[in-house]
């Protein structure tokens, strides 16, 4: 098990309600820190060896509070991967985060669980969980999204391009980004193991002048099967002494436009 960040094992750290900061103020990323620790080792525990939980809690929990957390001490759970979510901040230092987590029982298939976990701030700023999380339930079904929007085309522009952007994909899949893109322009390589299919489209948007951009839809081989996605291409003219041609300046996810 990992050492607590925020005091040794076997000492908990000592924290009082204090008067907090401000809400614009207020520390959330460590706020969301400690619960995903907390939120990891609160879903977890074996009856077999029920001081590992409490171990893990008293590490990141305010002086006072009870290690059990209300757990009776049977069964086995073990919590995989916990995402932290919103803060609410409160007054005297106070906080409530949600926190998403992947929970596998004894037997059974995995399943989604909500918490909300309660953090405190006390003296000297250090952050501890202040009492039992509660389990909320978790939205099903897929969310509202944006309404479908169309984007306008340069599609003179877009067959000019096409072998540039085309290009540009060839030598990224293949480890060459550096030589297929504007000078200047840092491109990670892609990880192990992904081969390009080939660009199903691309399409610049309208504009003039040295540096356009536009949307590419890609498709990648990868983990035994194929994905399509769609990637925000920046271009700009670079000239030479022979002639000017266009490159690729910048790569991102899809056009947020």
């Amino acid at each position: 098990m990992a050492r607590s960040l925020l005091a040794p094992d076997d000492q908990a750290p000592t924290v009082a309600p204090a008067p907090g900061p401000t809400a614009t103020a207020y520390p959330e990323d460590g706020a969301r820190a400690v619960a995903v620790r907390a939120a990891r080792a609160y879903l977890t525990w074996d009856e077999a060896k029920p001081a590992d939980r409490a171990r893990e809690l008293s590490a990141v929990l305010a002086t006072g509070v009870d290690p059990q957390l209300g757990w009776d001490g049977r069964g086995a759970q073990t919590a995989g991967l916990v995402v932290p979510g919103p803060v609410v901040v409160g007054t005297g230092g106070r906080a409530r985060v949600r926190v998403d987590a992947q929970v596998s029982p004894g037997t059974g298939p995995a399943r989604w669980v909500a918490l909300d976990v309660p953090v405190v701030v006390g003296g000297g700023g250090r952050l501890a969980v202040s009492g039992p999380p509660a389990l909320l339930g978790v939205p099903e079904g897929p969310a509202a999204g944006p309404e479908p929007s169309t984007r306008p085309a340069d599609l003179a522009f877009s067959s000019a391009t096409r072998g540039a952007v085309d290009g540009f994909f060839r030598a990224w899949a293949a480890g060459g980004a550096a030589q297929a893109a504007a000078p200047g322009t840092a491109v990670p390589a892609l990880p192990e193991g992904v081969e390009l299919r080939g660009v199903q489209g691309w399409e610049a948007a309208p504009g003039s002048g040295a540096d356009r951009h536009g949307v590419a839809r890609v498709v990648w081989a990868t983990g035994g099967g194929e994905i399509t996605q769609q990637y925000r291409v920046q271009l700009t003219r670079v000239e030479s002494a022979r002639a000017g041609r266009w490159q690729v300046a910048g790569i991102s996810g899809d056009d947020l436009t």
